[in-house]
């Protein structure tokens, strides 16, 4: 007796499968769609998150809402409050509970942060770079770059510690600030800019309009430069066309410093305390960062997510990017 033999039906590209080729068609389906971290559902993530110690927690949780709904779930919380609390018999569950795990778990990486430096060792590398004070310093790809004070601009290495590159600055115009990357360094001096080429050329320029109203910081983001000035005014300079392109109105006090984010939105801080956040694209603020400190804003820094401010009488304040 002969067993009669299976059929099987090929499919086209444009016929669906037959039940003969349809386990095929899936596994082949599957093969093409990419595995992500997306693809882990919520209990695998939980179990990894399990591993990770307090800092990192904190970490993920700034990653996205989904990650953050995970750290927040009961499964979590209880692990990580029996693991704290046995860690710190002083703290309560009560005290636990009352806030959210991530500001729990910050609350602590902070205070490990202030133990370490107070009782921990840690090593500091000093030399001694200028004969005046240095009053500006900014860091980039493994190279530090000084100057302001002795009319000189020094370049150093982060491996030897030692002055790479030298750069004159012109003896009638004082340095007021700079910003490098690469291939040049770009500095304002007086009411001027100046651009120190890495093969040794130096060219100097106003705009083509005539000199600006009196700087006081600049940034530099390849091809333009950004000066805040006295006015409340930031100026975007074309550094090809040597024209200032753009005028931003930021404040109505003189702007004291400036930083770029990774998108170009410009932030500026101000004599009264303020920071203000502008995208060029548009000539439009964005937002108005304010502090309690009248006496003006002397330093910004801006991270992945966090904006810090350093102001003039000593105070530091920090902003979350994703809430202003």
């Amino acid at each position: 007796m002969t067993k009669p033999l299976s059929t099987f039906t090929a499919a086209t590209n444009n016929t669906p499968p037959t039940p003969a080729t349809a386990p095929t068609y899936q596994t082949n389906k599957r093969r093409q769609t990419p595995t992500t971290i997306l693809s882990l559902d919520a209990d695998i993530l939980c179990t990894i998150f399990a591993f990770l110690n307090m800092f990192d927690l904190v970490r993920c949780s700034l990653v996205c809402k989904f990650w953050n709904a995970i750290l927040e779930s009961r499964s979590l919380r209880e692990f990580y409050e029996k693991k704290l609390l046995k860690n710190s018999p002083t703290s309560s569950s009560f005290e636990f509970t009352k806030k959210s795990l991530r500001v729990t778990l910050g609350e602590v990486a902070m205070n490990q942060n202030r133990l370490a430096l107070q009782c921990g060792r840690f090593h500091v590398d000093q030399w001694r770079g200028h004969s005046t004070a240095v009053s500006q310093c900014r860091m980039k790809m493994g190279t530090v770059v000084t100057g302001v004070g002795d009319k000189v601009i020094r370049l150093w290495s982060l491996d030897s510690y030692k002055c790479v590159e030298e750069y004159l600055i012109p003896d009638v115009l004082p340095l007021v600030d700079f910003d490098f990357d690469e291939s040049k360094i770009v500095g304002l001096i007086g009411s001027r800019l100046c651009i120190w080429r890495r093969n040794g050329k130096r060219s100097v320029f106003p705009s083509l309009e005539g000199k600006f109203i009196k700087g006081s910081c600049m940034r530099y983001s390849d091809p333009e430069a950004m000066v805040g000035c006295d006015d409340g005014a930031v100026r975007v300079f074309d550094m090809y066309s040597r024209r200032c392109t753009q005028i931003i109105r930021m404040h109505d006090a003189p702007i004291t410093c400036l930083c770029l984010s990774e998108d170009q939105l410009i932030l500026s801080g101000s004599t009264s305390g303020s920071v203000t956040i502008s995208d060029p694209s548009s000539a439009q603020k964005v937002a108005t960062l304010r502090s309690s400190d009248v006496r003006g804003i002397r330093t910004l820094c801006l991270g992945s997510q966090l904006l810090f401010a350093g102001s003039a009488v000593g105070y530091t304040y920090c902003w979350d990017m994703r809430n202003s």
